[in-house]
């Protein structure tokens, strides 16, 4: 089979590899597509702490079980959409349905072969993590499931709900799916983004939309009548804490959403804001299986049009086209459909 093998940073190929096999007790599953996410091309340009080598990148992944060893997997043809995790299921992280804390938790694309491939085998233990794809609903736009599914996450963690005003710090492709969520639970995005475009696109999915300024709290003050937002989400590196809590109302939910480089990991913060205003600072790493399920149900319901954010679609052998159409921001989201 074909496959994109990274065999250290830097060194990824597009070469024939043996077949995968259906592992005991697994599945076995002809991927249709596989969307790339920032993670594979930072793997790819100087790699990653839980990535083993040689590995099969990619974890956005949809195809058809094509074999099967579990008499409780879905049926042979079905079409599924796979949450990434590799989990334990048996740790108390997994049996209170945090499973993306797993205390050995693993990831497709990570530590197991993954979905830039033309066969993908599902252990035994994730099964039962595999979501079937409804017939009406296209393979590349079920890729983007799992990261839909962060941001279900996410907004769960913050309780975003009905009638709160959400702030969402950067409108690329995960900050765009927080705001057609928050939409779709009734809620009303904000947007920040330098980009004139990005800003456009935010504001084509009804949020309103703000430059990066030292006035963003200000602004945002402004447009609640001077309450703030009930829900802030960091979806860039590019922005402080204590910046965010300037513009929250009281009792309001920051979001650490995106991770942080090493060396700028450390934010002073005035805790006295957290104190006098009851604000709550949180952090949201991945999706469980849960969120992720919740994810594909709003996709096929039409809750989040998620189609509009796939701005390229290529095959296999151009996978390093795809990288690049993402880092110089050409576009938002590149689907591998072509095997």
């Amino acid at each position: 089979m074909k496959a994109a093998v990274l065999s250290a940073p830097g060194e990824l190929e597009v070469r024939d590899v043996d077949d995968a096999a259906c592992p005991e007790g697994g599945a076995l599953v002809r991927v249709e597509a596989c969307a790339i996410c920032p993670s594979d091309i930072k793997m790819f340009r100087v790699g990653h702490r839980d990535l083993t080598y040689p590995r099969i990148l990619g974890h956005e992944a949809v195809g058809r079980i094509i074999e099967s060893d579990d008499p409780d997997a879905p049926p042979t043809g079905t079409r599924v959409q796979i949450w990434p995790g590799l989990v334990c299921g048996a740790c108390q992280s997994c049996l209170s349905g945090n499973d993306n804390m797993c205390s050995s938790q693993g990831i497709f694309g990570f530590n197991r072969d993954g979905g830039f491939a033309e066969l993908m085998g599902v252990p035994h233990e994730c099964v039962g993590n595999v979501n079937t794809v409804p017939d009406d609903i296209d393979a590349d736009v079920a890729a983007l499931t799992e990261p839909l599914a962060c941001c279900v996450h996410a907004q769960d963690l913050c309780g975003a709900a009905e009638g709160d005003d959400v702030l969402i710090y950067g409108a690329g492709p995960m900050g765009l799916l927080h705001a057609m969520l928050a939409s779709a639970r009734g809620a009303r995005p904000f947007v920040v983004e330098p980009l004139e475009e990005r800003r456009e696109f935010a504001r084509q999915l009804g949020a309103e939309v703000l430059e990066p300024s030292g006035s963003v709290a200000d602004e945002v003050m402004s447009l609640t009548a001077g309450r703030g937002a009930d829900v802030a989400m960091l979806a860039t590196p590019a922005v402080h804490v204590a910046d965010a809590m300037k513009a929250m109302a009281p009792r309001g939910r920051v979001c650490v959403f995106s991770g942080l480089p090493k060396n700028n990991a450390a934010h002073p913060l005035d805790m006295n804001q957290l104190h006098y205003r009851e604000l709550t600072l949180v952090g949201a790493y991945g999706c469980t299986s849960r969120s992720d399920r919740e994810a594909l149900r709003l996709i096929a319901s039409g809750a989040v049009d998620a189609r509009r954010l796939i701005t390229m679609r290529t095959c296999l052998e151009r996978l390093k086209d795809g990288f690049r159409h993402i880092e110089g921001r050409d576009g938002l989201k590149c689907v591998i459909t072509r095997f």
